[in-house]
């Protein structure tokens, strides 16, 4: 079964949720992922009934949800601040249920560097371990996105995130939580695409992708998908030979990024080169 293709709704922070639907539709996405809903950022209070009515309408018209993204950090010490965050994500399962996702996409989250690897796994775990009987009331699961986690960018620790949350994954178990695969933050963190892989994808959900060109002060900037510096080929072909059939989802950070490109210029090219380049072998 070949892969299915989404959108994040980041691209289009001017669209009502009806049109985000209706375009996914006509391109011949396979589902959209939810990030905005009518321009706004979908938090723990969004109306379950609204929720419960944009599900309906993306399985009437034959569309899928891989998931209801959020900002959500797990990697939290003792005390009120991770007792509220698990009461949201608490919250958001249920909101996920009724959009019709799969996983609820969260982070891991960056941590000081005073504070030790091994500790800040024991922390994360115990999130995910308190999740544990929401998450067995649901069909939904936790995507937890590769993004920074311990590393950082002076390079003070050397634990990428796909070092991190795997590592967390094998010592929680998978039955609730996976790996989401942002791309674009792996390469960042200077890892290659094979060897990201290949401790990931035991593990997988979904993956996020895009293109991106670094400028001569070494930023990384949005570009049409094809038209930038990723290895985007040699990701597919690592997704291809491993025979998954999961999500691919084009996330074009419109919302955070107003400068680039409108969602109706790029969003065709996406579904156009993924589905040409999959056709070719």
């Amino acid at each position: 079964m070949p892969v299915k293709l989404s959108y994040s709704t980041l691209a289009c922070p001017q669209w009502d949720w009806q049109r985000a639907i209706e375009v996914a539709h006509a391109l011949r996405y396979d589902g959209i992922e939810w990030r905005l809903v009518d321009g706004k950022m979908i938090d723990s209070d969004f109306p379950p009934n609204q929720a419960e009515e944009i599900g309906a309408a993306v399985a009437d018209y034959g569309l899928g949800v891989p998931a209801l993204d959020t900002s959500i950090q797990l990697t939290i010490p003792p005390g009120a601040r991770r007792n509220a965050t698990v009461h949201d994500v608490r919250r958001y399962l249920v909101l996920a249920e009724r959009f019709g996702a799969s996983f609820l996409r969260v982070f891991a989250g960056t941590y000081g560097q005073e504070v030790e690897d091994a500790l800040a796994q024991d922390w994360t775990q115990d999130v995910l371990r308190a999740l544990e009987p929401a998450l067995d009331d649901t069909s939904v699961r936790l995507a937890v996105e590769l993004h920074d986690c311990g590393w950082n960018r002076a390079g003070v620790r050397g634990v990428t995130s796909s070092d991190f949350i795997t590592r967390l994954i094998d010592a929680v178990g998978p039955k609730s939580a996976g790996v989401q695969w942002d791309v674009g933050n792996s390469i960042a963190e200077g890892e290659a695409p094979e060897v990201t892989w290949s401790k990931i994808a035991p593990f997988i959900t979904y993956l996020q992708l895009k293109d991106m060109s670094k400028d001569a002060n070494g930023t990384w900037t949005y570009v049409p998908v094809g038209e930038g510096e990723l290895p985007l080929a040699d990701i597919l072909d690592l997704v291809r030979g491993s025979g998954f059939s999961g999500w691919v989802s084009f996330e074009w950070e419109k919302w955070w990024h107003p400068e680039i490109a409108e969602a109706e210029d790029v969003l065709p090219g996406f579904v156009a080169y993924v589905r040409s380049y999959l056709a070719q072998g």
